[in-house]
């Protein structure tokens, strides 16, 4: 008897296999990490570690990545540090200007700056970014620090037209620059020591501050 041989051969009817699922797999970083989170939590790390002591895993980790994903916005830690100086240094210098050439006399514009300063330090969304801008300069790359410097430069030339104003018009207590070394002093130095729930906020030691060389 001559028997079907059906191994390997499938009927004229037979249903398909069924499709395979798609693989889904990570999200696109563009659409799962902002860049600005890195930012953030790079800023968070540098604050905490240094620069030198944070990895680019331990920035990955922070935002739930693969290492190898912060490549798609940042060719290096390096460039990830600079970019965080250069928009903190720019951001300081727009809102400067904005304060200091508001309407209304200079005593009520340097209270205004001397506020936005503090409040750039030591505010909760920026404090880690501004930070890394005053205790990380050593590790900006010499190509780089021409650039920070003029934007540095801009920044506290506002502040000495500004007490310059005061001064001229008799209510600084002592010389502009020695007035600018106190305000940017001590406001660089409330980085270490302010609390959201302390006993100051920002408004209240900006106005103190103020006082202590308005006339």
């Amino acid at each position: 008897m001559r028997t079907t041989r059906t191994k390997g051969r499938q009927g004229k009817n037979a249903s398909p296999p069924p499709a395979r699922p798609r693989r889904t797999g990570r999200p696109r970083l563009q659409e799962s990490v902002p860049r600005e989170s890195i930012l953030a939590e790079a800023a968070r790390l540098f604050r905490e570690r240094g620069y030198q002591g944070t990895t680019v895993r331990d920035i990955a980790a922070a935002v739930g990545i693969q290492p190898g994903s912060l490549f798609h916005h940042f060719a290096s830690k390096e460039q990830l540090l600079v970019e965080m100086l250069r928009e903190a240094s720019l951001s300081l210098c727009i809102g400067a200007e904005a304060a200091a050439g508001r309407e209304g006399p200079p005593d009520e514009r340097l209270a205004a700056l001397v506020r936005f300063e503090l409040n750039c330090l030591v505010g909760e969304g920026t404090r880690h970014q501004f930070a890394v801008l005053v205790s990380e300069w050593r590790d900006v790359p010499d190509a780089v620090r021409p650039e920070l410097q003029m934007l540095r430069q801009r920044y506290f030339a506002t502040w000495r037209q500004l007490l310059k104003e005061c001064h001229d018009a008799g209510i600084l207590r002592l010389e502009p620059e020695a007035a600018l070394r106190i305000m940017h002093g001590a406001n660089t130095g409330a980085v270490t020591w302010f609390r959201k729930n302390g006993r100051y906020g920002t408004g209240e030691f900006a106005d103190i501050l103020t006082s202590l060389v308005l006339v």
